[in-house]
């Protein structure tokens, strides 16, 4: 009887002791409300151009997918995107839009693509693809770009 007592309070302190240590998940962040919080999350020079690329499809996807087409004109236009616009068509009255933002350090060059298409005033798709050009062809992305950018001097190691 004291043995089994004994052996069910050691088995319930090395359970509390273990529920105690270990530790939680860090929590998800939370989804990118806006274009510019979208920009904020990533570090656009140094991180993985794969990742940076699907980060960038997912986020526009999931902020522009549910507009109006004005309203997705207006928050691309507002993050200081660039639109050209294709054709109208009586079949399809709202034309595709393509908008791009290009931004560049001593080190890349970086380009942000947004298109999208709409049927009867509310964004139908929405698809994004970002690129960068860097000193050096190893971290560009989504391909190995000899351009004028290689040509000038490197610059200074990453900030630590």
């Amino acid at each position: 009887m004291i043995r089994t007592r004994l052996l069910s309070a050691v088995v319930l302190a090395g359970t509390a002791l273990a529920a105690c240590a270990a530790p939680e998940p860090d929590p998800a962040p939370p989804a990118p409300t806006s274009l510019s919080a979208l920009e904020a999350a990533h570090d656009w020079q140094w991180e993985s151009g794969k990742a940076l690329d699907a980060a960038w499809r997912q986020g526009v996807a999931g902020l522009l997918g549910p507009m109006s087409r004005p309203a997705a004109i207006e928050t691309i236009t507002t993050a200081g995107f660039e639109c050209i616009y294709g054709e109208a068509h009586q079949d399809y009255p709202d034309p595709m839009a393509v908008c791009t933002r290009s931004f560049a350090t001593r080190r890349c060059q970086m380009d942000w693509v947004i298109s999208t298409t709409a049927d009867n005033g509310m964004v139908e798709d929405v698809g994004g693809e970002f690129r960068r050009d860097c000193v050096g062809v190893v971290d560009d992305w989504p391909r190995d770009l000899k351009s004028a950018i290689d040509d000038q001097q490197a610059p200074a190691q990453r900030p630590r």
